[in-house]
């Protein structure tokens, strides 16, 4: 007989909160279904073993008839679930507990509590694919890799979200030099350069930088978006209005929407929802339609609901 409902927590290790939440969410499944286990998984410093501890959880309930996974996390968090969730039908449930938590905000969702409350609803979302890899808000090279770099764990923990903008800050009055550089084309360095490239399905990049306010659940297509080299005061500008959530309006931006394309160049690493990763450029991008399930908040008279 097949069993009914098999749930897994998957949450980020390194933050003490988030195994209080993990720890909540585990007594109240057990108490709601009358489940004989809850699996606790610990996220890791390796991505690739993350991915393999779902895959051993999907794989030993393969027969359940229901299977979730509640993610307490960030933006990253998420995207290690989606690897799975792209080719293994499960539900996702996001518990924000990260530095970015654009993905669940996405989803109307800023209470960690709200699953303990509530089933919520099932949606169906899109998801973004780079070569053989997955993402839920965006893929990036240049400027937002060198965010990375530019954000130590300690800023993050005291800045939260706002250490994004405090190292684009920083990124921009770095010396010319030292700035990021990707041909346009992805072959053709003589087609000219930019310093960022991103590809988004969602508004919302780290720390809730706007980069794609069209995004909706209705849209499927993806937001391209690209910052050739410029003088700085030009990068300002264009700062300026990605703040107001207005990236369109700035004359050095490059912007276009397409249901697929390329990204990176092959000196380019990729980063995938904020989260460096071994994949380099150029890289295909596509979309595919409602691959996620995931639950959300009950959200009513809403027929275009903002990503």
């Amino acid at each position: 007989m097949p069993r009914s409902k098999a749930y897994a927590i998957y949450y980020k290790s390194s933050l003490s909160h988030a195994r209080r939440y993990a720890d909540a969410y585990q007594q109240q499944l057990v108490h709601q279904y009358g489940l004989a286990q809850v699996e606790l998984l610990a996220s890791s410093p390796d991505r690739n073993k993350d991915i393999a501890l779902l895959q051993d959880w999907l794989s030993r309930n393969a027969d359940a008839e229901h299977r979730e996974c509640l993610v307490i996390g960030g933006d990253g968090s998420v995207n290690i679930v989606a690897q799975c969730a792209a080719t293994m039908e499960f539900e996702i449930s996001v518990i924000p507990c990260g530095t970015g938590n654009d993905f669940a905000a996405g989803l109307g969702i800023g209470d960690w509590r709200w699953r303990l409350q509530s089933e919520g609803e099932l949606s169906r979302r899109d998801l973004g694919k780079a070569g053989d890899c997955y993402f839920v808000n965006h893929a990036g090279c240049g400027i937002s890799v060198a965010l990375q770099q530019l954000q130590s764990p300690r800023a993050k923990q005291v800045f939260g979200r706002y250490s994004y903008l405090l190292a684009l800050f920083r990124y921009l009055f770095t010396r010319p030099s030292q700035r990021c550089k990707i041909a346009r084309n992805g072959t053709d360095r003589k087609a000219g350069f930019d310093e960022f490239q991103v590809a988004a399905i969602s508004r919302r990049i780290g720390g809730g930088i706007v980069v794609y306010p069209q995004a909706d659940t209705q849209r499927q297509q993806i937001g391209f978006l690209r910052l050739p080299q410029r003088a700085r005061w030009r990068q300002l500008n264009a700062l300026y209005w990605i703040l107001r959530q207005q990236p369109e309006r700035s004359a050095s931006i490059d912007f276009t929407e397409a249901t697929q394309g390329s990204l990176g160049d092959q000196h380019a690493t990729i980063e995938l929802d904020g989260d460096t990763t071994s994949l380099q450029g150029p890289v295909n991008i596509e979309i595919i339609v409602g691959g996620l399930a995931v639950r959300r908040l009950i959200h009513h008279k809403n027929k275009g609901v903002s990503l």
